[in-house]
C-alpha cells in the first residue's frame, strides 16, 4: 500500500507519475497500462476524464475516436456499449479507481468544461473521490471553481498553458501546478513553490507528438531543477533516475 501523495508528499522525494499509465509499454489509458505503471513503482497514475452520451465517466484522452479507432465521432456522442465495440480497451473511470486501489494515487486530467458534465462525473464516482488519493487536473480557473464547490477537500492541479495563471490558482486554493518541459527552469519552479504550489514537470512537448517522451540525461537534468514530481510515459525510467540523485 502506498500513502496518498497529493496533500502531504514526502519531503525531498521527487514523485513519479505514469502518463496515461505506463503508455510507453502498453496501450494508453488501459488496464494493462495502469498495471504496468504500478508494477514499475509509479507514485501516481495520470489518466483522462471524459463522459459518454449515457453518462459514464471514462478514461480516454481524445475528444473523438479518430486516432485510436478510426472513427470521427466524439466520445460524448456515443454510449459506453458503442465505445467498447469501437475501442475494446476503454475503461470506466470507476473501474480505474477500483483497480488502482491503494497501490498508487491518481491524477484525473479533466477534459470536461461544462459544469453539468463535471457534476455528473462527480455524482457517478461519488465516494470513490473521497479516498485522498484523487487529484483533479483542471485547465481553467472556471473548471477549478466547479471542482472546488463540488469537492472542496479534493486536491487540484492546474494544467494551464499560461504559467501566469498560476498565482490566481494558488490564491483560490489550488495545490499543484503542471509545467511543460519547455517551461521548466529553476526560476519558474521556485516561483511556483513560493506561491505554495507543488510542481509537476510534464515531459515532452505539447504540440509535436512527443508528449511524455524524454531521454535519460534530459530527465536527470530536469530532476536536478527541484520539481516535486515528474510525469512521463515510461515511469520505470524516472524511478531509476530519481534513485540515482
Amino acid at each position: 500500500m502506498r500513502e496518498p501523495i497529493w496533500m502531504n508528499p514526502a519531503s525531498g522525494k521527487i514523485l513519479v507519475g505514469g502518463h496515461r499509465g505506463a503508455s510507453a509499454v502498453a496501450p494508453e489509458n488501459t488496464v494493462s497500462a495502469f498495471e504496468a505503471a504500478i508494477a514499475a513503482g509509479a507514485d501516481f497514475i495520470e489518466t483522462d476524464l471524459r463522459l459518454t452520451r449515457d453518462g459514464v465517466p471514462v478514461a480516454f484522452h481524445d475528444g473523438d475516436l479518430r486516432r485510436l479507432a478510426g472513427d470521427p465521432r466524439q466520445v460524448s456522442e456515443l454510449d459506453m456499449d458503442e465505445l467498447r465495440i469501437l475501442h475494446p480497451g476503454i475503461v470506466a473511470m470507476a473501474d480505474v479507481i477500483d483497480l488502482v486501489g491503494e497501490r498508487a494515487s491518481i491524477l484525473l486530467d479533466t477534459k470536461l468544461y461544462e459544469p453539468a458534465a463535471l457534476e455528473r462525473c462527480i455524482a457517478v464516482l461519488g465516494a470513490r473521490l473521497d479516498s485522498g488519493r484523487m487529484a483533479f487536473g483542471v485547465r481553467s480557473l472556471d473548471v477549478f471553481d466547479v471542482i472546488h464547490v463540488q469537492l472542496p477537500q479534493c486536491p487540484t492541479l492546474g494544467l494551464f498553458a499560461d504559467i501566469g495563471d498560476y498565482p490566481e490558482l494558488a490564491a483560490r486554493g489550488g495545490n499543484w501546478a503542471r509545467l511543460w518541459e519547455k517551461d521548466a527552469s529553476a526560476e519558474n519552479i521556485s516561483n511556483l513553490q513560493r506561491l505554495g504550489l507543488k510542481v509537476i514537470i510534464m515531459t515532452g512537448q505539447p504540440t509535436d507528438g512527443s508528449v511524455g517522451l524524454i531521454e535519460r540525461d534530459v530527465l536527470a537534468n530536469l530532476c536536478a531543477l527541484g520539481p516535486d514530481a515528474v510525469m512521463l510515459n515510461d515511469p520505470s525510467l524516472a524511478i531509476e533516475v530519481v534513485a540515482q540523485l
